[in-house]
């Protein structure tokens, strides 16, 4: 029996059932992976209810249905930066602290948030039975979206607004990092110059 899978919209195959499970040893193909073979007709089904999907150790449930997965941690990462800047902005306005000092505490904040929240939506999705792989998907938050959407089946927002955080948040502290590292005159003239020291 011939198998064909998809992959980023386009049809894969044909290969045999030993194929279809090398690819999901690999993690090529999740439980949500469409699949096709003769006997489905017009039909494509998960591979997660394929014959060739490994079968459920005893006493183990199957993973969660993806409508049953929260997206409330993955929210959280998104908003996280906006969110901790309200949050430092109030206290500064009350606290009388400088600006510089309050957006030093504001990327840490936003940083925290952003990483702790999407730890904690791994490990909810480990929870409902899903395998989201390495924990380092989370050090590019654009990239772990897109893998949770393959897995997962939802959530191209989440991707989209992702990908405009990450842009206009992490982009812009990075290249000031890297001014700074490759100032010749090192940290205190790079900051003399840009700010009223």
């Amino acid at each position: 029996m011939s198998w064909f899978y998809e992959e980023h919209g386009s049809r894969k195959g044909p290969l045999s059932e030993d194929g279809m499970r090398a690819l999901i040893s690999t993690g090529s193909i999740e439980h949500s992976t469409l699949c096709w073979t003769e006997a489905f007709g017009a039909e494509w089904h998960p591979a997660g209810s394929c014959a060739f999907w490994p079968p459920q150790p005893e006493g183990v449930p199957p993973a969660l249905p993806p409508s049953r997965v929260s997206n409330r941690w993955a929210w959280l990462s998104i908003l996280g930066p906006f969110v901790s800047s309200m949050i430092v902005n109030v206290l500064a306005w009350f606290g009388n602290i400088p600006d510089r000092q309050s957006s030093i505490i504001a990327v840490l904040l936003s940083f925290a948030i952003i990483f702790t929240s999407m730890l904690t939506d791994r490990r909810a999705l480990i929870a409902a039975g899903f395998r989201p792989g390495s924990a380092f998907w989370i050090l590019i938050p654009p990239l772990y979206f897109w893998r949770r959407i393959q897995f997962v089946g939802k959530g191209m927002l989440l991707f989209f607004l992702s990908l405009l955080v990450f842009l206009f948040q992490f982009v812009p502290s990075f290249s000031e990092s890297w001014h700074i590292m490759h100032n010749p005159n090192g940290l205190s003239s790079y900051v003399s110059k840009h700010y009223d020291l």
